[in-house]
């Protein structure tokens, strides 16, 4: 999967995009994906710019909000959110489980704790069919430098 998706934590609806930073900064983008007026009213006031402070802020700003950036790498997808990695994971599995095969390799950013997850989707999958997760989540480790410029920038 090289696509990139956004998901709204509040209602679990997603979609395809592009480009994060411009389509959500998008009014009917924005709306489709039930993001709110005041949030977007933030988001609009940020300038634009590619890979520059600009975009990280709206990035930030949407993920605040409670949506979750998904990027696909090939084989391997990542979720950046600054909610608890279990809520993201609950939020996302309708979208792995339509979207990705066992060997998926997965990877959960918590950009408020930076914390991060990294699982292969069926692993994941029959851990939480026997509802194993606790151990699991408590294996997240450090992963981003949590310095201005932090990963947002780096990761497509």
């Amino acid at each position: 999967m090289r696509e990139g998706a956004w998901i709204n934590s509040h209602t679990g609806s997603w979609c395809w995009i592009i480009e994060h930073a411009s389509w959500i900064q998008d009014p009917e983008n924005a709306k489709s994906l039930g993001l709110d007026v005041e949030t977007h009213s933030r988001l609009a006031a940020i300038q634009w710019d590619f890979n520059g402070p600009g975009r990280e802020a709206i990035l930030r700003v949407a993920m605040t909000a409670g949506f979750i950036r998904v990027r696909g790498h090939g084989a391997s997808v990542t979720f950046e959110f600054t909610l608890p990695i279990a809520k993201a994971i609950e939020v996302a599995l309708p979208f792995m489980d339509r979207n990705f095969g066992p060997l998926t390799g997965c990877m959960f950013n918590n950009l408020a704790t930076w914390s991060s997850l990294t699982i292969d989707y069926g692993a994941l999958r029959a851990l939480l069919e026997r509802q194993a997760t606790q151990g699991l989540l408590d294996q997240t480790v450090p992963a981003f430098d949590p310095t201005p410029e932090g990963s947002l920038r780096s990761s497509g």
